[in-house]
């Protein structure tokens, strides 16, 4: 069965580096825009990690896996009946998600991010990258203009992981910084999500992985890694191997007008 991964209008580049994390452990896929999933053909196969936000289920009740999902943190139980016609457990990408999901008669574990997933970098290291932080170095930022592309935006996350993996050291207050380099094997310092955060609880896998705040370090996530992989080898019921991102095929591209309250 072809697979679906969800695509992004979004002004975070984050939200387009989990889809590449994930199309690296799957054949070439289809891709859909979180925003037209009503579009979505009966019975399609659909892979839905990232953040709920602002999302509608499919129409027809398409074949959903949860795979690495942060919420509900809008209209709880909107999402969790959605979460609730899968035919599979759900793999939350936080505690509080986990937790959610179980508290209303949901089997969900938790199994992290695609993202943990990249290739460790053992080569040598150079540059120094503060992401949305205060803090030494080339400051840098996520944040991204939602008329981009997918295919900028698929460019745009490329080139800012090749910096994150050879960096010396990167500063951030982004999750989706954080959790790249760790896998990379990059040191990286994390801003308190307490402070800093919006919905601290989407932090709270660093939390599980025992990774402090506001320190330089480094950590093994092989096994969040293996734990996510095998979270999709179970319900998929195929052998992942893991291979280099393949941006997801899609027939709709963006209308060039956009409403002036899509570009804030």
């Amino acid at each position: 069965m072809e697979h679906t991964l969800l695509l992004y209008r979004s002004r975070n580049l984050g939200d387009i580096m989990q889809s590449l994390a994930l199309s690296r452990l799957l054949p070439p896929c289809k891709g859909i825009f979180r925003h037209r999933l009503q579009t979505l053909a009966p019975g399609q196969s659909l892979i839905v990690n990232g953040m709920f936000d602002k999302d509608r289920p499919p129409a027809f009740g398409a074949h959903c896996l949860f795979a690495g999902v942060s919420g509900p943190h809008f209209r709880q139980s909107f999402y969790l009946r959605w979460m609730a016609q899968s035919p599979f457990p759900i793999g939350a990408r936080d505690p509080a998600t986990a937790d959610a999901a179980n508290a209303v008669g949901l089997t969900a574990s938790l199994i992290g991010c695609a993202t943990l997933t990249l290739p460790p970098y053992h080569g040598p290291r150079k540059g120094i990258y503060s992401v949305d932080t205060i803090g030494p170095g080339v400051a840098l930022s996520q944040t991204i203009t939602r008329r981009w592309t997918v295919e900028e935006q698929w460019t745009g996350a490329i080139t800012a992981l090749d910096k994150f993996r050879t960096a010396e050291a990167v500063y951030t207050s982004r999750l989706h910084v954080a959790l790249p380099c760790l896998a990379f094997g990059t040191p990286v310092w994390i801003a308190n999500p307490a402070v800093h955060a919006w919905h601290p609880s989407r932090f709270g896998l660093l939390e599980a992985m025992g990774v402090p705040w506001e320190t330089l370090t480094t950590a093994d996530v092989s096994p969040w890694a293996r734990r996510y992989t095998q979270f999709l080898e179970t319900h998929l019921q195929t052998p992942i191997v893991p291979g280099t991102p393949k941006l997801p095929a899609t027939n709709y591209r963006p209308s060039s007008w956009i409403p002036e309250w899509w570009r804030w």
